[in-house]
């Protein structure tokens, strides 16, 4: 029997390196994710590319310079190019290699992680957006997070878009009944911008019981780890992807007051819902698309620590089931069964 041929794809993308905690985050979790969902899929052989080797400061530039040559030696015996990049990424060497791409009459997926690419591509010169309009918006399929970042590209008639929403596996079955304890968590970047201060503050006029704790990598640009000695937090360090969900399934609500530009459908967030955990979150770019106030969560203002404070202490006893049950009926569109398959589609139509 002829064995039918499987599809060559090259899949460039950043994924958690060990040994490197800057290059733990959210899209390198989800880039990794969607990788182990390909490589199961027997029509589709998958040959992975690591952008980045270097992870501090504007070290990425050592490999853009190198991957300008090797790439063509990369991809020329692949179908499929399938790019899966952020900012630092889309608006330096995305469109060289793409053009490389399409040089050697390969199909182009391109995948934009976060949820402010149309914000970043109105800021461009007309010279930019001439580049990123004859390059990569012009991709076999253009894959965005969020649904204002699909509304405003439609608008300037982009072909193509997809919705692909930051995705996870299914982590539980049912839902089994949890007690409410009074334990919040924040796991993300241990930045400004991720509401970190805002914690701080409303933590400091909670009632005693309330627990309140900090994973993350800490930017040592903005804290060392002893900016959390004498706080009403507890700052409990760095978490390894593999471990993430066993620790947040301890607590009883996420919290994420985030403000960062780059915000877009938070990993954590979708895994909070995979476990039918509630979510504070703020009223910020896409955030409100997946979480609706006293639904499965509720959203706050940003900056505002007094609203935080607030939403802490709306959640209790009576009311926490609900919150949970919400919640987890709100992950089935986020389930990685449903989205990633999207991207599997594009490599074979």
């Amino acid at each position: 029997m002829k064995r039918n041929k499987k599809t060559k794809v090259l899949y460039f993308a950043n994924i958690p390196i060990d040994n490197q905690e800057r290059s733990i985050g959210g899209a390198t979790v989800l880039a990794n994710s969607i990788l182990e969902f390909i490589l199961k899929d027997n029509r589709i052989s998958v040959k992975h590319a690591q952008i980045r080797f270097f992870w501090r400061n504007k070290l990425q530039l050592i490999d853009y310079f190198f991957w300008l040559f090797r790439f063509p030696f990369s991809i020329w015996n692949k179908e499929v190019v399938s790019f899966h990049g952020t900012k630092d990424f889309h608006f330096t060497i995305a469109p060289i290699l793409w053009l490389w791409s399409k040089l050697f009459g390969k199909k182009v997926i391109y995948h934009i992680f976060g949820g402010n690419f149309h914000e970043q591509y109105q800021e461009l010169s007309r010279i930019q957006k001439t580049i990123i309009q004859k390059t990569i918006l012009k991709s076999d399929t253009i894959f965005f997070e969020t649904i204002q970042m699909i509304d405003f590209f439609e608008g300037e008639n982009i072909k193509g878009i997809e919705w692909l929403p930051n995705s996870r596996k299914p982590i539980i079955k049912e839902l089994k009944p949890k007690k409410f304890h009074k334990k919040f968590v924040f796991i993300s970047r241990v930045i400004p911008e991720k509401g970190i201060i805002e914690i701080i503050k409303a933590a400091n006029q909670l009632p005693k019981e309330y627990c309140i704790d900090i994973y993350g990598p800490i930017d040592d640009r903005h804290y060392k780890v002893d900016f959390f000695d004498n706080k009403k937090v507890t700052y409990k360090g760095l978490l390894n992807p593999n471990q993430v969900i066993n620790t947040l399934s301890n607590y009883d609500v996420l919290m994420l007051p985030s403000y960062f530009e780059g915000e877009g459908y938070p990993g954590i967030v979708i895994e909070s819902l995979a476990l039918g955990i509630p979510v504070i979150t703020t009223n910020w770019k896409a955030l409100p698309e997946i979480i609706t106030t006293n639904v499965n969560g509720i959203l706050i203002d940003i900056k505002n620590e007094k609203q935080l404070e607030k939403a802490i202490l709306a959640f209790n006893e009576k009311n926490y089931p609900i919150f949970r049950l919400n919640a987890f009926k709100s992950f089935q569109q986020f389930s990685n069964t449903v989205v990633f398959n999207k991207i599997i589609d594009s490599y074979l139509k």
